[in-house]
């Protein structure tokens, strides 16, 4: 008999077949980077990542692929495999789904949305509901969670849920050109190019921090037989200043000279500063406080009884901060750590990633648990999770 405990099964994760080192990224730009940047790369704390397309089709000058199709449909296949498997492994059919969603940033189209062709390639029901959701980013899994909470009412709800966090094209492109890659530092506030010259730093840093990634699992009421993580609590918050949305963004824009378009990447230099800050927010906030009145010994103490906490791999920077903030031992939050060493921040994956390392993967753990997201927005999300 089910209860009405709501929880995730089948967590099943994939990465795309191109795999490259740090090492491998530097040697093919040669000395396009500097020495200091090269020292900015390694300190992301990211040793290989996965990509959905070869590195030479966004680096090469010619229109010439190895390995790719330009006209396929990688994330949307990929995308599909893991979905399949993930219902494959829970022994679940096409007709016991009830309902759809798709969470991702980049996409093989700008339009129809991802739910729609994976309905299509799964063979699923052309009537069953599908929805896409875009634009979560590194808090996907949390908002997804929230989501599937308020969706599932009964016993035969059962919610496929699929993750996809391929979005290279954003920004490996920047790559392509010539222009050397130096150190914010490393510029004259009098350069006439100085802004251009950050751009370029970001986006590098940028390539060389994310990596792509997809994943699945199916959300419904669950009980104590199921190899089953159990939702509880969900505190979020964003832009606790109006403009903090701008810290940490992507948005397209256009080059008059040849009329083509490019991702503008954005990123503040306090991000770790502004995250741990959320983070001390929405903590209060979950512990019944009011949000300017952090108490460290209670977060402490809080964070102590958390056998797993599962923080986004934003950078090892990111990731020492909120460990340091928060007194955490090495067990409670190394899954995060080995997430960014294999696959970089997946953005979207990288939670379901540390998730289903740290509780999924060990299938004699129990315990609680918390889920972290830090996103652009700008926001934080918390959420209780327990594995049952």
């Amino acid at each position: 008999m089910r209860n009405n405990s709501i929880g995730i099964t089948g967590l099943t994760r994939h990465y795309p077949e191109f795999k490259y080192s740090t090492k491998e990224m530097i040697d093919l730009l040669g000395n396009k980077l500097t020495e200091k940047v090269k020292e900015n790369v390694f300190q992301l704390g990211v040793e290989s990542r996965h990509f959905i397309n070869p590195l030479d089709c966004y680096t090469s000058k010619s229109n010439t692929q190895r390995k790719s199709n330009i006209n396929g449909e990688p994330i949307s296949d990929l995308s599909t495999n893991v979905a399949q498997k993930c219902l494959s492994n829970l022994g679940l059919k096409n007709n016991d789904i009830t309902c759809i969603v798709a969470a991702f940033e980049d996409n093989d189209f700008l339009s129809p949305g991802l739910s729609s062709i994976l309905l299509t390639k799964m063979g699923l029901s052309k009537f069953i509901p599908h929805y896409n959701i875009q634009g979560m980013a590194c808090s996907t899994l949390p908002k997804l969670l929230e989501l599937g909470k308020n969706l599932i009412h009964d016993e035969n709800d059962k919610i496929l849920f699929v993750i996809s966090g391929c979005n290279s094209g954003w920004y490996l492109p920047h790559l392509r050109d010539d222009m050397s890659v130096i150190n914010p530092k490393e510029i004259s506030k009098d350069q006439p190019d100085r802004e251009k010259q950050i751009s370029k730093w970001v986006s590098t840093m940028f390539s060389f921090l994310f990596g792509d990634g997809v994943a699945a699992f199916v959300m419904s009421r669950i009980d104590s037989e199921d190899n089953a993580v159990k939702i509880g609590k969900i505190t979020h918050a964003v832009n606790f200043d109006d403009s903090d949305y701008r810290k940490a963004s992507v948005r397209l824009i256009g080059n008059t000279s040849n009329h083509m378009y490019e991702h503008e990447l954005t990123a503040g230099s306090d991000i770790l500063e502004r995250s741990l800050a959320y983070s001390k927010k929405v903590l209060a906030k979950s512990l019944g406080n009011d949000i300017e009145s952090y108490d460290e010994k209670l977060a402490e103490g809080f964070m102590a009884e958390q056998k797993k906490v599962m923080i986004h791999t934003g950078s090892l920077k990111i990731l020492d901060g909120f460990k340091n903030l928060y007194k955490l031992d090495n067990n409670q939050i190394q899954e995060s750590y080995d997430t960014l060493r294999e696959y970089g921040n997946l953005t979207g994956v990288s939670i379901p990633t540390v998730l289903e390392k740290a509780m999924f993967q060990n299938n004699s753990i129990s315990g609680k648990g918390l889920l972290i997201g830090i996103t652009m927005g700008f926001g934080l999300d918390i959420v209780e999770v327990e594995k049952i």
